[in-house]
């Protein structure tokens, strides 16, 4: 796997391009040497070893501290299980499918950049919502962009995934997992994980 994300490519090469430039001119510049290590650290994609191999384990899609487990009530799904989990600026922002899943949908909605702090403003936030089957049971996985955001987007993904297959990059926002209610969870609010963590069981 590669060390850094493909997404901080261009504002890596851009930063390494004008050190050079400035270090020609017999100049070295510590403050975008400063940026530099910022935008490393940022875009640091570090090999994840997944925690389960069973078909049945729900993994963490990505890094963070879990917020949120409760039992809400789906226009798809009905009864269901909700669980969100909010990474910052210090956590890796890759993510990944959390099961193997079959995609039926996927719909994007442009809005605001927010932090998690910003109550219950979920519905202005730019998210990816995708629709999708796995073990037979219906699943959503809801993706919000955070404040420092600037634009929400999936990788190039086929229909049909394979756990731990890359989905995209955020720098901070949430993940929700919106799950059937009969699956049995062995994660509780306030747990930090990483992605490839152990959260539960669909049954």
């Amino acid at each position: 796997m590669k060390y850094i994300a493909k997404e901080g490519y261009l504002s890596i090469g851009t930063i390494i391009v004008f050190i050079i430039f400035f270090w020609i001119l017999n100049s070295f510049s510590f403050i975008l040497f400063c940026l530099l290590v910022i935008f490393l650290f940022i875009f640091r994609n570090p090999s994840r070893i997944l925690d389960c191999s069973d078909n049945k384990a729900i993994l963490s899609p990505i890094d963070g501290k879990i917020t949120k487990i409760d039992n809400i009530f789906h226009k798809e799904l009905g009864e269901s299980i909700e669980i969100s989990i909010t990474n910052s600026f210090c956590n890796v922002g890759s993510f990944y499918t959390p099961f193997e899943m079959n995609i039926d949908e996927i719909k994007c909605k442009h809005g605001l950049f927010l932090d998690d702090k910003s109550g219950n403003l979920n519905f202005l936030k730019e998210k990816i919502c995708i629709n999708a089957t796995t073990n037979s049971s219906k699943i959503f996985l809801e993706i919000y962009a955070g404040s420092l955001g600037r634009k929400l987007k999936l990788d190039c993904i086929s229909y049909d995934l394979k756990v731990g297959d890359r989905l995209g990059f955020l720098i901070n926002g949430k993940i929700k997992l919106i799950l059937p209610k009969n699956i049995r969870i062995r994660a509780g609010i306030g747990d930090e994980v990483r992605s490839g963590t152990l959260l539960g069981y669909l049954n």
